[in-house]
């Protein structure tokens, strides 16, 4: 059977590809791009790949203002004809999915959330940028082979020594976690941070759902981990932390040799060209028997050790130039710089921002990967040196950090405005904790407005803004939401919104209009009634039901608050059938959220009456105007002769 992923060979009873581990027997995900999951929360841009536990998408979040994540697809084996298990399955990739979620390393991904759609089970993850360890290895793409060549022996020991810190973090969890997939492929350079970072969670634990299976055998594909880096204990079903570390140290070997442990599991035929330092510490971890591997803390200190000795370094004694601090205090080492730049924050901080520790790091400590992490770290927070040192010394060791403490007074906002106005409160919090605070912020609906990061330093007290846009909702309802702030360190905090849309208050007058017409005249005068507004928020209004012979200017606008409108209205008479009658008609005043009001025209011949009416007062004007010239002319007569005595 032939691997779709990379085009290798299989055996016929494979499910799983022996070279890549890729799924033989699952039917590819049906994800396309644009396309909209988990109730339209997000939008797939494209595949990332795809493994033995599923595909990988990179995705937009829609009410997180399309914030790119990771969408993995999490296969759970199971008996499709049985309901049972497959409740089992459900509950356990939830119950995973929490444990997952709750992670936190500057090493791992974040898990947001987790949804199941159309039989199929989902994380989504935080996404990170950068090249996979993989790229720059020997590998197979479009069924060629890529040459790549071996990484430089300090750069990968130093990167197997983070991955040490993430599977020590890992182990300490209760339960612990187990990864199950550490490969080249899984691991990724992050390029804000330069540090390593372990994805791919969605394999964790999830490995053993089909019980039942029988055991698979050492030279074949399996859902226990990807030949070659997978420790043999995962081939009977059982796995514990130190299954993590036999796969790093395969990783580490693959690596260092770039000899791929997919064509030979078990058997690593370079160790013998590896430096004399780093030989026993990764056979020590490679070992078959679980019992005689190291833990995750034992195996970075054998790391460490390995690396002064590579560097040229004595393991006793170190001859380090080290980094004096204002109190007298020296460091040289990682572990005691990160221990002073707590101690003495705002020292370290100008340190870190004019470069010194990062020549300090590369210079002395020869610690290449930390300095490209400082370094990034003043990229990433130009404008705020507490953020730029937080973030250095979480990406580094994040125990060293004192955590932060989260403290917020609003414990809920509340909104209660008219429809179509932006209304605007703040979230009152505080850093009650001992290091510096910064996240992000987030709401779980597109008309809840935030800021996108938080940043607040020990002792502080900010307000964070949060702004409704109330122009797409339904006046006369309550809407709720949730704003999640997730700083570093500190437990997530979550303020509900309410927000409840008044209905808008119009008055209309006149409500009854009458133009009249007459014969041989194509329009009437021109009549007009009044839209007021007398609430708080604006209104759109639509005026409908107009006939052919009535024009209508404007048919559609909006009213401010305290704003009147008046609507002009016309009757074309030459667009009457029948002149000898009226004509009525009832326009409906559409208003957002509440019953159309109406207002009724009527259009009407002038009557005979009306005409004669006319006529009669036409002559008494006429016969009062000639009655009151004679009366001018015969005073005037009669007084010219006295006049002229």
């Amino acid at each position: 059977m032939r691997c779709s992923a990379c085009n290798q060979e299989n055996k016929p009873s494979a499910r799983f590809c022996a070279y890549c581990g890729a799924a033989l027997d699952v039917e590819s995900s049906t994800l396309q791009s644009g396309q909209l999951v988990d109730g339209g929360a997000y939008r797939v841009i494209r595949p990332l790949g795809k493994g033995g536990m599923g595909a990988v998408y990179l995705a937009g979040n829609t009410k997180a203002f399309n914030r790119s994540c990771v969408v993995k697809e999490v296969i759970e084996y199971y008996d499709p004809t049985d309901p049972h298990e497959r409740l089992r399955a459900i509950q356990r990739f939830e119950s995973e999915a929490r444990t997952l979620a709750s992670l936190k390393h500057p090493g791992i991904p974040d898990i947001y959330a987790y949804f199941s759609e159309h039989g199929r089970n989902y994380l989504v993850m935080e996404y990170i940028e950068g090249p996979d360890l993989r790229q720059g290895l020997t590998h197979g793409k479009d069924g060629q082979i890529v040459k790549g060549r071996p990484l430089r022996v300090e750069d990968v020991v130093r990167y197997a020594i983070q991955l040490c810190e993430v599977l020590t973090y890992l182990e300490q969890r209760q339960p612990p976690v187990i990864h199950n997939d550490i490969k080249p492929a899984n691991i990724i350079l992050d390029k804000n941070s330069g540090r390593a970072v372990l994805v791919d969670f969605g394999t964790a634990k999830t490995r053993y759902a089909r019980l039942g299976a029988g055991r698979p055998g050492r030279q074949q594909s399996s859902v226990y981990g990807t030949v070659g880096y997978a420790a043999p204990e995962l081939y009977d079903g059982k796995a514990e932390p130190r299954s993590d570390v036999y796969a790093l140290a395969a990783t580490t070997y693959h690596l260092l040799t770039d000899d791929d442990p997919r064509a030979h599991p078990f058997d690593f035929p370079k160790m013998d060209a590896l430096p004399e330092p780093l030989r026993p510490v990764l056979r020590g971890a490679l070992h078959v028997d679980v019992t005689e591997r190291p833990s995750a803390a034992r195996f970075m200190e054998r790391l460490e050790n390995a690396l002064r000795l590579v560097s040229g370094q004595p393991s006793d004694a170190p001859s380090v130039p080290g980094l004096t601090f204002p109190q007298g205090e020296k460091a040289t080492t990682r572990k005691e710089l990160l221990s002073l730049c707590v101690k003495d924050w705002d020292y370290a901080a100008d340190m870190l921002y004019d470069g010194s520790l990062a020549q300090w790091l590369r210079t002395a400590l020869h610690d290449t990967a930390a300095a490209r992490v400082a370094e990034a770290a003043v990229a990433r927070y130009a404008d705020d040196r507490g953020a730029g040192l937080d973030h250095f010394i979480r990406s580094l060791d994040p125990k060293a950090m004192p955590q932060p403490r989260l403290q917020v007074s609003t414990r809920q906002v509340r909104y209660d405005h008219a429809w179509g106005q932006d209304a605007s409160q703040a979230i009152e919090f505080t850093n009650v904790g001992r290091s510096h605070l910064y996240g992000q912020v987030t709401s779980s609906a597109p008309w809840v407005r935030v800021a996108g990061r938080v940043r607040c330093a020990p002792g502080r007290t900010q307000s964070l803004p949060v702004v409704i846009d109330t122009e797409g909702l339904t006046p006369g309802r309550t809407y709720t939401a949730k704003v999640d702030i997730r700083a570093s360190g500190a437990r997530l905090a979550s303020v509900p919104v309410e927000v409840r849309v008044s209905l808008p208050l119009i008055d209309i007058e006149p409500m009854q209009i009458y133009l009249i017409f007459s014969a041989g005249l194509k329009f009437t005068d021109i009549r007009s009634f009044r839209v007021h507004n007398r609430g708080s928020g604006r209104v759109h209004c639509q005026i409908e039901g107009a006939p052919p012979w009535l024009t209508i200017a404007p048919q559609a606008f909006a009213c401010l608050p305290g704003q009147t409108q008046e609507v002009a209205l016309r009757g074309q008479v030459h667009k009457l059938l029948d002149k000898g009658r009226s004509h009525s008609a009832v326009l409906q005043v559409k208003l957002q959220g509440t019953r159309p009001q109406q207002v009724r025209v009527t259009l009407q011949p002038r009557t005979s009456k009306e005409r004669g009416s006319r006529l009669g007062a036409f002559l008494m004007i006429g016969f009062a105007t000639l009655f009151l010239l004679t009366a001018i002319i015969w005073f005037l007569v009669r007084l010219l002769p006295l006049l002229n005595l």
